[in-house]
């Protein structure tokens, strides 16, 4: 048995989703937060289930209707920030509060619920000023703070390379020259920290040359990664300004021939953490999303991991299946048996408890 000091580090490592958008004692993320010590929460403004169900009923429902029809975490500025600020009165460690905010196609702070429209990574990069780039995340930044919320999952560094694929289809790219990109994500995270929001490189490797969607899908990018897709990463981690990086759920032959990025400790390790020589917190992108849950369960997947070198474990609790109140609890206990039986080692734990706690004090 693992003692009670363990177990509260194992929940740090945790990172999940939920469908309120106003919360108390009975709710079961303040539960997860209050008794078990929870890490950190995701929010969104669309509940998914009830859009896609909408959607099939009005194929062209747009994300503005959808945000007023299918509600979830984020309905106006004053209700974000009460809901922000009671879910950090439970918990008696610094909770990390995040969200995707990158501007354009995805903000889950937008019109919907009374924010600012702001442009898409692909529009700032098609100017290429980085003013405006600065003025746009400052704006991002500000909305942020200001709502209680101090981790954006952005800027997204990949690169776009694929005309077929999510990121260049979504807009979510700065653009396909990587000085380009790197010039404009540096902007955007300085804007960040000067508000005091932590941001998240994503989707480390890069992924902007995969055609397959990753929320649906696992795509193989091995006939098509370009190794330039790696240079913002390297140089943003060189300077000291990866706060967090996020994996992606891609997977390539001549790097790891069983796992993808996520799960495979040939990547995470040995280029991430030794080549690139990168010491902070790795947060896993979604591992409810379909690259992950077609081949893993969410609990071994978790394992897999942690195994890997992921120190923060996101599970959106936000995919077409609905709404999980025991999400939290599944990964929980997943954690918990592995460490028991030897198969998540303790100091393997510790070190990613150790990256948790320094993020957070540096921050609170």
């Amino acid at each position: 048995m693992i003692n009670q000091d363990i177990r509260k580090k194992i929940a740090q490592l945790i990172m999940v989703g939920f469908k309120e958008a106003e919360v108390d004692e009975r709710t079961p993320v303040v539960r997860a937060i209050k008794e078990f010590g929870l890490g950190g929460v995701i929010l969104y403004n669309i509940d998914l289930k009830c859009f896609l169900e909408a959607q099939r009923e009005k194929p062209d429902l747009s994300r503005y209707e959808g945000a007023k029809l299918c509600p979830k975490n984020i309905i106006s500025p004053d209700q974000l920030k009460s809901l922000t600020k009671a879910l950090k009165s439970y918990s008696k460690e610094p909770l990390l509060i995040s969200v995707d905010q990158e501007g354009g196609l995805v903000s889950r702070l937008g019109p919907a619920a009374g924010f600012s429209e702001r442009e898409s990574p692909r529009e700032l990069g098609k100017k290429d000023e980085l003013a405006k780039t600065t003025i746009t995340a400052e704006g991002i930044a500000g909305d942020l703070q200001e709502s209680g919320i101090n981790l954006n999952l952005a800027p997204v560094v990949d690169l776009d390379l694929n005309p077929e694929g999510l990121i260049s289809k979504s807009g979510r790219a700065f653009g396909p020259d990587p000085e380009l990109v790197y010039r404009h994500a540096r902007a955007f995270i300085a804007a960040h920290r000067r508000h005091r929001v932590l941001t998240a490189l994503k989707h480390f490797p890069g992924k902007g040359s995969a055609g397959k969607d990753t929320h649906f899908e696992l795509a193989d990018v091995t006939s098509l990664y370009q190794d330039q897709e790696l240079l913002p990463f390297s140089r943003l981690i060189g300077e000291g300004l990866a706060d967090l990086v996020m994996t992606s759920h891609i997977s390539h032959r001549g790097w790891d021939e069983e796992y993808p990025v996520t799960l495979s400790p040939k990547v995470l390790k040995e280029n991430l953490r030794i080549k690139l020589g990168y010491q902070g917190l790795i947060i896993s992108d979604d591992l409810l999303m379909g690259a992950i849950v077609k081949r893993f369960s969410l609990e071994e997947a978790c394992v897999l991991a942690v195994q890997a070198g992921v120190d923060i474990l996101l599970a959106s609790n936000n995919s077409p299946e609905g709404d999980d109140p025991h999400l939290f609890q599944r990964v929980y206990e997943a954690l918990v048996k592995a460490a028991e039986r030897g198969r998540v080692s303790l100091p393997r734990i510790e070190a990613s408890y150790s990256r948790i706690h320094a993020v957070k004090k540096r921050l609170f």
